[in-house]
């Protein structure tokens, strides 16, 4: 019974290591159609995790610490990695928030994303590469200090794991 599960193990770990690693700029284009989104609905956050990775507009009705939500994507290796992700493993959030000329409508306001590289290309970010999503455009500049947070992360430099459905 055990062999079996060595078995998918190894395929699993032979296949994601001959995965070509998917570039910021690929994601960008495809995530919302080739990624997982593991939230049904936008998932509400608090002010200070919105604004930790930008400053998000403030919401004129209710003030700059209301209603921030995120929907997060992954793709398949990351989906089914249990420990540490495997090279290739994409994770997007974006950061809704309501626009009021859209009659309070949520409304994507800001994204990022993590790709995991090679072992020992990063060793300071976990070998992750952040990026954000700025125009519908890759930008990988000054993304320093989300390898800094991350690190604080209990797994690989991930804060949340997949939500049960």
């Amino acid at each position: 019974m055990k062999l079996p599960l060595l078995l998918a193990a190894v395929t699993l770990s032979a296949f994601a290591a001959d995965a070509p690693i998917p570039t910021p700029e690929t994601v960008v284009k495809t995530y919302t159609k080739k990624l997982t989104r593991l939230t049904d609905k936008p998932k509400s956050i608090s002010a200070e995790l919105a604004g930790m990775c930008t400053t998000i507009p403030a919401d004129k009705k209710f003030g700059p610490h209301s209603r921030h939500f995120v929907h997060q994507y992954r793709n398949e290796l990351a989906m089914a990695a249990k420990g540490n992700f495997p090279p290739g493993s994409v994770l997007v959030k974006e950061k809704l928030s309501p626009i009021e000329k859209d009659g309070g409508q949520l409304a994507v306001v800001y994204a990022t994303g993590m790709i995991k590289q090679p072992a020992g290309t990063s060793p300071k970010s976990g070998d992750w590469l952040f990026f954000e999503i700025v125009e519908g455009k890759a930008e990988t500049a000054k993304m320093e200090g989300c390898a800094g947070c991350h690190s604080g992360a209990k797994r690989d430099h991930v804060f949340t794991d997949v939500p049960k459905r």
